[in-house]
């Protein structure tokens, strides 16, 4: 047996040290290089919510590292999520490519049926997006409420309104499809969807109507995003039966020109291009979310906010409209709506003014003839 000399055990103990310091080295690297990724995705998010609060063009034209934002997840088209309840008035989240497990679910072809596209996201906490979406469903048990959730973190919003805006709409004509093979009648789903989820919503109904030859009954579009490029505004009135457009900022957020059978423009915002905030905003994108919260209060809380048909806002503003032609902003519209409605609000819930006793009515001539004097 050959004894280790002193050279060859000094050898030994050489190559197990650089071993370990290379070891030591690399781990080393490793960690400086995750906190590096770390550091310029807090950045990336970071310029993306500020971004945001200025605009479309600016929230798509943001700096960000799209390299290392890919590395994280919660951004790719299959990381977006379903809502759905339970008979024991549960909702449940699952990914969206469980669609042909929704018939196990509490989806009645009795009943009529809601789906909201969400892809909308705001760090302000005082419209809370998912906890009102999450009481809309377990409120209304008369509905078959789906809720389908594109822009869970600002990140998502981005990949969203950036590059999978087809890929969301193609979801959406999926699931219409699904829900009709089990059973649900086309002309007795609403898709509903606020900002850039106007969109996606718009664009599926559009698909499924080429691809099954029938149209859903209804799409209610909140404040149509202006999104990064005009050809990706796909609200019109050729996507459903009927067509409603709750407008809301009409700047740098929303559309500001009519696109639906029904356009509502809550106090005027939206109308005219510079037109103010809408009643207690401080901010644009508060203008933005401000008919999303109209549309869940009318829902949630059964609150009526009545609009009426005008020729215009100013006219509105003067009583010089048909006051005959009323109705109440949320799910159900009369057969024979059409054209540009307008209503007043208030800064804060319930947001109507038919608990102060509001009725629209035409201005009478002595009236109007004093107030000119």
């Amino acid at each position: 047996m050959q004894r280790v000399t002193d050279r060859q055990r000094a050898q030994l103990w050489t190559g197990w040290g650089l071993q370990l310091c290379l070891i030591f080295f690399c781990h080393t690297q490793q960690l400086e290089a995750s906190a590096s990724i770390d550091r310029i995705q807090k950045h990336n998010l970071e310029l993306l919510t500020q971004q945001l609060n200025r605009g479309w063009r600016a929230f798509c034209d943001a700096p960000v590292d799209e390299g290392v934002m890919a590395l994280f997840e919660g951004i790719n088209p299959s990381d977006a999520r379903l809502h759905v309840m339970t008979i024991t008035n549960q909702s449940v989240q699952l990914p969206i490519k469980s669609m042909p497990e929704l018939r196990d679910f509490d989806i009645n072809p009795q009943r009529k049926t809601l789906i909201y596209v969400n892809a909308f996201h705001t760090a302000d906490s005082y419209f809370s997006v998912q906890e009102h979406l999450t009481l809309l469903q377990t409120t209304r048990r008369d509905l078959n409420v789906i809720v389908v959730d594109f822009a869970t973190h600002v990140a998502q919003l981005y990949y969203t309104v950036r590059h999978h805006l087809s890929v969301h709409g193609y979801s959406i004509y999926k699931l219409l499809s699904a829900l009709t093979d089990a059973g649900i009648a086309a002309q007795d789903i609403t898709l509903a969807g606020h900002s850039v989820g106007a969109n996606i919503a718009a664009l599926g109904a559009d698909l499924y109507a080429k691809g099954s030859k029938q149209q859903v009954g209804q799409l209610i579009a909140i404040d149509p995003a202006t999104m990064c490029r005009t050809t990706d505004i796909l609200v019109r009135q050729a996507v459903a039966g009927r067509v409603v457009v709750l407008h809301g900022e009409g700047d740098v957020f929303g559309v500001r020109v009519p696109l639906g059978h029904v356009d509502i423009y809550p106090n005027g915002i939206g109308y005219f291009p510079r037109k103010k905030l809408q009643p207690g905003c401080d901010s644009k994108i508060c203008s933005h979310m401000y008919p999303f919260v109209l549309f869940m209060e009318a829902l949630i809380e059964g609150v009526m906010i009545p609009a009426t048909k005008c020729e215009n806002w100013g006219k509105f503003r003067q009583g010089d409209c048909s006051f005959e032609n009323t109705l109440n902003i949320g799910l159900i519209y009369p057969s024979n709506a059409k054209g540009l409605y307008f209503c007043m609000t208030q800064p804060n819930p319930p947001f109507t003014y038919m608990e102060h006793g509001l009725r629209y009515q035409i201005r009478r001539p002595e009236i109007s003839n004093a107030l000119k004097a």
